[in-house]
């Protein structure tokens, strides 16, 4: 349970668990940024002005900081949306139960909530839904939810296992080894690496371990260990960046030809970015486009209060490598001011 709990606050993105009566997944994938937007531009036309609330169960962390900010942003643009922030840390869910017991007494338009404990947040759901109160969720749907606002994890496992793939024909490299990071104890994120071991394989790459590990300490300690049994070791993916940049310090650590290895991550955080920019090992991270991210918590909250469609979609996920400077480049200025 500790390493749940340790995982979970080093996780800057993670699911929650409801797996019935949700938006199909087509359907969900096929929803456009352009149309998200196109739908919620008109919200302030009729001169209503909207509440929307979100909580992350992290909010300390700095990725998590930054979607705050791009809402922010977003709802200032529209000119007709406050967006209100809890305090909720460390996974602390009593600062979440009293964060959104506060929001349905003060009557916001629309929470949208990552719960730590989705079972004991369901009264409250109904509270709040008994009131007019839109409910969406973060990063993974529930039952009975009005929207989602998510990203796709199968997509985040395709993205960077290519960009491995790649690289390995590239340099011809012959029987190639692989190191791949899971974390068994959240499934709903196992399209992470699942989604690696099936194109791994159907590349013939060998995966010598596969391990749990999501935050860098972990990431460290479990790469030291493999690259001491495996040398000869080719490909190092996180299941998050945290992880993947835990694995690059263990190259340092075993003193390994960082050229003959490619490391890869997911999230794209600040750290995995610029991991990639600086050049060597880590070669790639399946990065999420966090400026979307935030824009979409207002969008689709507004979207949802509105009675209109999309409010349950995915914000893309793309390669952030140093192919294309431009992107890259892109994705580090969403984390300046």
């Amino acid at each position: 349970m500790k390493f749940f709990k340790s995982s979970l606050k080093s996780l800057v993105f993670i699911s929650i668990f409801f797996l019935s009566g949700l938006a199909n997944a087509t359907d969900i994938a096929e929803v456009t940024i352009d149309k998200i937007r196109a739908t919620a531009s008109d919200s302030c036309h009729s001169g209503r002005q909207y509440r929307i609330a979100y909580s992350h169960s992290v909010s300390e962390v700095a990725i998590v900081k930054q979607v705050r900010r791009f809402a922010d942003l977003r709802a200032k643009s529209l000119g007709c949306v406050k967006v209100l922030h809890d305090n909720t840390q460390s996974n602390n869910l009593e600062q979440q139960i009293n964060a959104i017991q506060g929001w349905i007494t003060l009557g916001v338009d629309a929470i949208v909530v990552l719960p730590i404990e989705p079972t004991a947040l369901q009264p409250l759901k109904r509270r709040a839904q008994a009131k007019g109160i839109k409910w969406l969720t973060y990063l993974g749907q529930m039952e009975g939810s009005d929207g989602f606002v998510g990203f796709n994890h199968a997509q985040s496992g395709q993205i960077v296992a290519q960009a491995a793939v790649d690289w390995v024909k590239k340099n011809r490299i012959s029987h190639p080894k692989a190191l791949v990071t899971s974390l068994t104890p959240l499934p709903s994120l196992s399209p992470r690496w699942t989604e690696v071991v099936r194109i791994f394989e159907k590349n013939n790459i060998k995966i010598v371990t596969l391990q749990d590990a999501a935050d860098q300490t972990t990431g460290l300690r479990v790469a030291e260990t493999v690259l001491q049994q495996h040398p000869d070791l080719d490909i190092i993916i996180g299941m998050t960046d945290d992880a993947a940049v835990g694995a690059l310090r263990a190259l340092k650590l075993t003193r390994t030809n960082p050229s003959k290895v490619f490391i890869g991550g997911q999230d794209g955080s600040l750290e995995g970015l610029s991991a990639v920019k600086k050049g060597g090992a880590y070669r790639a991270s399946a990065a999420i486009l966090i400026n979307e991210l935030g824009a979409n918590i207002v969008d689709l909250a507004l979207n949802a209060i509105r009675g209109k469609k999309p409010s349950f979609a995915y914000t893309p996920t793309v390669l952030a490598s140093k192919y294309d400077q431009d992107l890259l480049q892109q994705l580090l200025n969403n984390y300046s001011r």
